[in-house]
């Protein structure tokens, strides 16, 4: 893995994103172009993107709260083309061999909860990188899953960088929260002009 850096994607999925989905965030497409540039630069330089992404059944407990979204297989469960890679690694939610060489490339863990650490495999995959490393997260939804993954990094003791204009909220009091949260836990807010450097001219 490239510089001791990995970049941490957010369910950017068309239920999500694209206005029509499921359970659009509205506002969620206009950080498409942001969402395209950090892929892009993981891409160019190396860096190892994990990505979680949820892959609903009929019935399950989250739809209790939300409109069914998501369902595994269907054209509104895919990431968005802006943040997939070619050929990348799915692992369900369900005890799965890691790959043994984690390098650049994409991993995407399924679940079917807000909380990505449901999925057994993700504190494999964490133990497997080793502490030493720095975190840069964005995706949505901001104050919900985006909100999970951050806690659930900062109470590990990883190094995190949160993507404040790559990240699209339903509630924006909560969502500024979550800012404030990061900061006192010792993780820092960037933009992603900070990230990947300036445009190509």
């Amino acid at each position: 893995m490239n510089g001791k850096t990995l970049f941490w994607d957010v369910d950017t999925q068309v239920d999500f994103i694209h206005p029509g989905g499921k359970l659009y965030v509205p506002g969620a497409e206009k950080i498409l172009p942001r969402l395209k540039r950090l892929t892009d630069y993981a891409r160019r330089n190396g860096i190892l993107i994990v990505a979680s992404a949820d892959a609903h059944r009929e019935g399950d407990e989250e739809f209790q709260l939300y409109p069914p979204h998501c369902l595994a297989g269907t054209p509104g469960q895919k990431k968005v083309p802006e943040t997939l890679l070619e050929k990348p690694t799915v692992i369900p939610n369900r005890p799965a061999s890691l790959p043994a060489n984690l390098a650049a490339g994409q991993v995407i863990l399924e679940k079917q909860k807000f909380d990505v650490f449901t999925n057994p495999n993700t504190e494999a995959l964490l133990a497997q990188l080793g502490l030493d490393i720095e975190i840069t997260l964005y995706g949505v939804v901001t104050e919900i899953c985006v909100a999970a993954v951050a806690r659930g990094l900062l109470e590990r003791g990883y190094r995190l960088r949160l993507v404040r204009d790559a990240v699209q909220h339903l509630d924006e009091t909560r969502a500024r929260a979550l800012f404030e949260e990061v900061e006192r836990g010792g993780g820092r807010l960037v933009t992603t002009e900070e990230v990947v450097g300036s445009p190509a001219r």
